[in-house]
C-alpha cells in the first residue's frame, strides 16, 4: 500500500462520527466518575495520601482484609486501564475521520464492513487481519506487550 486508504465510498461517515462522540462523551464521564470515586474511597483530602498511613492505622488490620483492599485497589487499576484504552481507540477513530481513513483497514486498505463497523465502530482493522493480530502479531501503531505467563513479547 502507497498511502493511507480513503474511507469507502457509500459509508455513512456522518452516523459514526455521532456514535463516536457519543462513545468518547461517555467514557470521559465514566472516567471522570470512577477517578471521583477513587478520591472518595482514599478518604478524600483529610486523609493521608497513597502510602501513608494515618498513625494508629494497621493495628488489629486483619491479613486478609489488606488481601482484600490490595485486589481491589489492582481491580480498579485494571478498570481505570480498559477505560483509558478504550478511549484511546476511540479518539484513534475520530481522527482516521478528519483524515479520511475511517473505515479503511490499516493493515491493507480494504473496506472494513458495515456490519463490523456497526459492531465495533472504533476498529482499525478488517476481520482477516484482527484475527492475525490476536494470533500473535501485532496492530499497526499498537506496541507488542510481555507475555506475564510466558515471558514472550
Amino acid at each position: 500500500m502507497t498511502g493511507p486508504a480513503k474511507t469507502p465510498e457509500g459509508l455513512d461517515v456522518q452516523r459514526y462520527r455521532l456514535r463516536l462522540e457519543e462513545m468518547k462523551d461517555q467514557l470521559e464521564a465514566d472516567l471522570g466518575a470512577y477517578r471521583r470515586d477513587e478520591a472518595e474511597q482514599d478518604g478524600g483530602p483529610d486523609e493521608p495520601g497513597p502510602g501513608q498511613r494515618w498513625e494508629h492505622s494497621g493495628l488489629g488490620d486483619h491479613l486478609a482484609d489488606d488481601a482484600t483492599e490490595l485486589f481491589e485497589r489492582e481491580k480498579n487499576a485494571a478498570l481505570e486501564q480498559t477505560l483509558q484504552d478504550h478511549l484511546r481507540l476511540v479518539k484513534h477513530a475520530l481522527s482516521r475521520l478528519e483524515a479520511g481513513t475511517y473505515g479503511a483497514c490499516e493493515q491493507c486498505g480494504r473496506p472494513i464492513g458495515a456490519e463490523r463497523l456497526d459492531a465495533i465502530p472504533e476498529t482499525t482493522l478488517c476481520l482477516e487481519h484482527k484475527a492475525e493480530a490476536e494470533r500473535g502479531g501485532t496492530a499497526p501503531g499498537r506496541v507488542a506487550t510481555t507475555n506475564a505467563w510466558r515471558a514472550e513479547t
